[in-house]
């Protein structure tokens, strides 16, 4: 039996042993964190630190050499419409920062997977795993089988607004603790007071979907 992949180990409820690097990383640092982590995905946060899609192209060629995808936190939420554009450079996993509208997580399907489940633009020879299925639609479909895309949880309305949210193509959800704490305190619930609360319901909303809540 064939080892299950990324994405169905998420959906299972299994875990992901990712690691996080500066997006500074040079090809072969990307490399030695790779080997020092026995890691399965890497990850890079464009949101709160300076990049260039140089810097994203560097450390996808660098990780997918040895067989490993990366997850990119994208720079702002309404920047979802432009996630097919790093997808074409190799990135493997994207992360949606501060979801609260249904529109930004359709915006972000549609731009992640290809037709006809999403609208993604052909890319050519390009993206993670192209290699070795160089026909069109069996890309496509690997591609719709195997990306992840998940989105952050940082404010009371994306909390219990999740049920909504949580749209066919989402692979796992995760908190911003911190974004999530100021909300709180500006806009507080009558029922949902803390971090916990807050995971707590967003668990009870998605029992029965499977989605992954980090």
């Amino acid at each position: 039996m064939a080892e299950p992949s990324l994405k169905e180990t998420l959906r299972d409820g299994g875990t992901i042993k990712t690691t996080r690097i500066p997006m500074a990383s040079t090809h072969e640092e990307v490399q030695e964190f790779i080997r020092r982590d026995a890691c399965e995905m890497i990850y890079i946060d464009s949101q709160h630190g300076p990049h260039t899609e140089w810097d994203v192209a560097r450390i996808c060629t660098a990780a997918e050499e040895l067989g490993v995808g990366v997850q990119l936190r994208i720079k702002h939420t309404r920047y979802a419409h432009l996630i097919q554009g790093y997808l074409d450079i190799g990135v493997f996993c994207i992360k949606v920062p501060q979801v609260e509208e249904e529109s930004i997580v359709e915006e972000a399907v549609n731009s992640f997977y290809f037709p006809p489940f999403g609208k993604r633009s052909w890319c050519g020879f390009m993206g993670y795993g192209i290699e070795g299925r160089r026909d069109r639609r069996e890309y496509a479909d690997w591609w719709n089988n195997n990306g992840i895309l998940g989105f952050k949880i940082e404010s009371i309305k994306a909390v219990v607004s999740i049920r909504n949210l949580v749209k066919p193509g989402i692979d796992y959800v995760d908190f911003g603790g911190s974004d999530l704490a100021f909300d709180l305190e500006t806009n507080p619930h009558p029922l949902l007071k803390t971090l916990e609360d807050c995971r707590e319901h967003v668990k009870r909303e998605l029992a029965d979907i499977p989605v992954k809540v980090l």
